[in-house]
């Protein structure tokens, strides 16, 4: 069994391919820390949590796409965020992204991310077919 990697043409490649976004062993999906960083510097969905929590997932549900997985394959979520106050608005995103059974997770407070506007990044770990229910 060997790594393979997967990409996006909605996920912008890391600038000098320094990591990979989404690698694939077997039926295991590992996606790389998503944010909401554009292409000009500013976070996608300004700065409300809400919008860029939906950016970061947009991002997750494109690369487990191009990978053959969906969103119901996440069985392990790391969510990392620069202020806990926003958690509520976090939580109320990831409601709407997971139903039924959710994957286990774990939330981290931080003091920055990649970039200055950034407020939130999301890893995943997903198993294919795994869908959750």
């Amino acid at each position: 069994m060997s790594v393979r990697k997967v990409t996006s043409p909605q996920v912008p490649e890391p600038q000098g391919g320094i990591y990979s976004q989404c690698l694939v062993l077997g039926d295991q999906i590992f996606i790389a820390g998503q944010t909401a960083g554009g292409p000009d510097g500013k976070a996608i969905g300004g700065s409300s949590m809400e919008g860029q929590a939906r950016a970061c997932f947009s991002r997750i549900k494109h690369l487990l796409e191009a990978a053959g997985g969906g969103m119901s394959d996440i069985v392990k979520m790391t969510v990392y965020v620069t202020d806990m106050a926003l958690r509520p608005d976090f939580g109320r995103v990831r409601n709407e992204v997971f139903s039924g059974t959710k994957p286990c997770s774990t939330l981290v407070e931080v003091s920055a991310l990649a970039g200055p506007d950034l407020l939130i990044e999301v890893d995943v770990v997903a198993i294919r077919g795994a869908g959750r229910s």
